[in-house]
């Protein structure tokens, strides 16, 4: 794309209404759930598929999908 970070954050805030950080997080929540559903990561926590997922911290991931899904882990697990 050959844009700078400053011209690619202001892309997607005017393109898409969001900032730069929530729209990687929503596109890292959207793998989390997939992954949550896929039994090749039964092995995994949902903690250990959010860190697989490129999330760094639990707080921040919590905080993510709780934002982009109205649930915490727990409970959207439990449907």
């Amino acid at each position: 794309m050959e844009l700078n970070i400053n011209d690619l954050s202001q892309t997607i805030n005017i393109g898409l209404g969001k900032t730069f950080n929530d729209f990687i997080n929503e596109l890292r929540v959207n793998e989390v759930k997939k992954k949550m559903h896929n039994p090749k990561y039964d092995h995994l926590n949902y903690l250990g598929i959010a860190m697989e997922s490129g999330f760094n911290s639990k707080a921040t991931f919590n905080r993510a999908f709780k934002k982009f899904t109205g649930e915490n882990p727990t409970t959207y697990l439990k449907k």
